[in-house]
């Protein structure tokens, strides 16, 4: 790829949570039984790579997150596909390849059976060139989280946003710093349900950086715990940045973003966001 830059990640500290402590007592649970479930991958040099973090027996999945982490920029976010009981992640190496070992993590949010639990999918219009597409909950129903999964990009498009709203999940993917000529596709996950007690989305904007690397932090109020992730990169540039982690803990989430070219130095921003509510 044009421009790649060759800079060395910095370390990202990721408290990768495999359950969630209940705080207190609340006089009206939301999601019980709230439990994280990752699952990582192999390491290795090879493309793609993919895993399925799947919740234990009778419960269902509320909220997905990734962490990819080993070849700093090379590859992308091709799938974050939650499913009713499980939730798959897929990286792809660049067009360039890299001989560097890597890894990806899934994580899946896990609950007991929520009433009205559903999950919406919307897909864009085939074709080559940037384009996004919202999953809309049904009447009466708020998103929990979410995903997003390349279909033909193969390495080439960069999921550049996955972001939950009240009702809704929209996702935008761009082509990387060269383009492609292939046809694919861009779909978006919603995880629906009736509005639970304590729902909020907690978002943090990073400061403007023309650096390599920024991270966003959204926490959870006191009393919630962290179902579902969001991304947004903000940049002249689409497609020059990659994300590289959305994972939910038990307190929040941490959202990374590493650049891969950035013409000019553009400053850029990461927008990281939380879907939370009461355990």
């Amino acid at each position: 790829m044009r421009g790649r830059t060759r800079a060395a990640a910095a370390a990202i500290a990721l408290a990768a949570a495999t359950g969630l402590a209940q705080t207190g007592a609340p006089a009206q649970a939301a999601v019980p039984g709230l439990q994280i479930v990752s699952t990582a991958s192999t390491g290795g040099s090879g493309s793609p790579k993919s895993v399925t973090a799947t919740c234990p027996a009778g419960k269902r999945v509320v909220g997905a997150g990734f962490y990819l982490d080993g070849a700093a920029a090379q590859v992308v976010l091709d799938d974050l596909i939650p499913a009713a009981g499980a939730v798959t992640a897929t990286g792809y190496e660049d067009q360039d390849g890299t001989a560097e070992n890597w890894w990806i993590r899934a994580y899946a949010v896990c609950a007991d059976p929520v009433p009205g639990l559903e999950i919406v999918t919307a897909v864009s219009a085939p074709g080559s060139a940037a384009r996004s597409t919202t999953a809309a909950c049904p009447t009466g129903k708020r998103a929990l989280g979410g995903g997003a999964t390349i279909t033909g990009g193969l390495g080439q498009v960069v999921i550049d946003a996955m972001m939950p709203a009240s009702t809704t999940v929209t996702a935008a993917a761009f082509e990387d710093g060269d383009g492609t000529s292939a046809t694919w596709t861009l779909t978006a996950y919603a995880i629906c349900a009736p509005a639970l007690p304590g729902l909020v989305l907690p978002t943090v904007t990073s400061p403007p950086t023309t650096g390599f690397q920024q991270g966003a932090s959204p926490a959870c109020p006191a009393g919630t715990a962290a179902l579902g992730t969001g991304w947004d990169v903000n940049t002249r540039f689409p497609g020059s940045i990659f994300p590289v982690a959305a994972a939910p803990s038990a307190t929040g989430v941490l959202t990374v973003a590493l650049m891969n070219n950035a013409p000019g130095l553009a400053e850029w921003t990461l927008t990281g966001r939380a879907v939370c509510a009461t355990p």
